[in-house]
């Protein structure tokens, strides 16, 4: 897949019929997956369109920028769905002001593709005035209704909320996937170590959406093996309760230095809430459970 970065309005033409795909794609679910292989079947070479950054949050219409997926993520799912083109384009304050037409006339009609695909809540342009009938006066234009799971609207808002109110497989079944977040392993304060618990302290490689506090089982993946995995979000208030939350990572059955490198973990359900125990003794013991049932549970 190549990958095409850009300001606007720097785009040169990639002379390629093309079908193309817009949207901000963030989270990858099940809606953006199905808009791509509605665009597969058209039978030219597919391209994805979307922003370094998230309108939303540029616009100052969410208070934080939060994500389900970063770039590189976004990028290795189109890879793996064998998509040609990636076109990033910058996003910022100056962005905001391209009008409708600005967008269309310099920068799709430089990508000139074929047929674009959307979904019917696309807008583009200042103030969001061009949309799914617009882009259609101009390029045969497909767009694909709201999508949804067993009556629930499939929308990237809606699965942060889900993820944050730790319901998280449901979360996963709107993305069609585990939730998956990147992080670089740092030096903590050795507690987990003190309970003969060790845990690997993420400090993640992105802003990604923070799980609600509690106990998840799920996978570690270390130089491209999975592990199963015990994960906990919050200030852990048993031992030296912290001011910031931290996620925290017991893997199971491995034993290594892994302090520096950047691993990926995968929530798969929630356990429980985290708590303060009476002692260190009654949380070890806890502790313990959870292992074991991560151990039988997960595959």
């Amino acid at each position: 897949m190549q990958i095409i970065e850009f300001t606007y309005p720097n785009i040169e033409p990639i002379n390629e019929d093309l079908t193309l795909c817009l949207g901000f794609f963030d989270g990858m679910h099940l809606g953006h997956q199905l808009l791509i292989k509605n665009a597969k079947k058209e039978g030219y070479k597919v391209g994805v369109f979307t922003f370094d950054n998230s309108p939303a949050f540029v616009l100052g219409k969410i208070n934080e920028n939060l994500c389900l997926t970063s770039i590189a993520d976004k990028a290795e799912f189109l890879s793996e769905y064998n998509i040609d083109y990636l076109f990033l384009m910058h996003f910022d304050l100056e962005t905001t002001k391209i009008t409708k037409d600005e967008f269309i006339d310099n920068v799709l009609k430089i990508i000139n593709p074929k047929v674009i695909f959307c979904g019917e809540d696309y807008r583009f342009g200042a103030r969001g005035e061009g949309n799914p009938n617009y882009l259609s006066l101009f390029f045969p234009t497909k767009v694909l209704g709201i999508a949804k799971k067993d009556g629930i609207k499939i929308a990237s808002r809606d699965i942060k909320k889900l993820i944050q109110t730790h319901k998280i497989t449901k979360a996963n079944e709107l993305l069609g996937r585990p939730y998956r977040i990147n992080g670089l392993v740092v030096e903590g304060n050795h507690q987990g170590k003190s309970l003969d618990f060790p845990t690997a302290n993420l400090k993640l490689d992105y802003p990604y959406v923070f799980p609600d506090f509690g106990v998840y089982m799920g996978y570690a993946e270390i130089y491209g093996k999975r592990y199963k995995a015990i994960i906990n979000v919050g200030t852990h208030p048993t031992l030296l309760t912290l001011f910031k939350p931290i996620i925290e990572v017991h893997i199971i059955d491995f034993d290594g230095n892994i302090y520096g490198k950047d691993i990926f973990i995968e929530f798969i359900d929630y356990m429980r809430s985290e708590k303060k125990f009476a002692s260190v003794e009654e949380l070890k013991a806890q502790l313990e459970k959870d292992k074991e049932k991560a151990k039988n549970t997960l595959k």
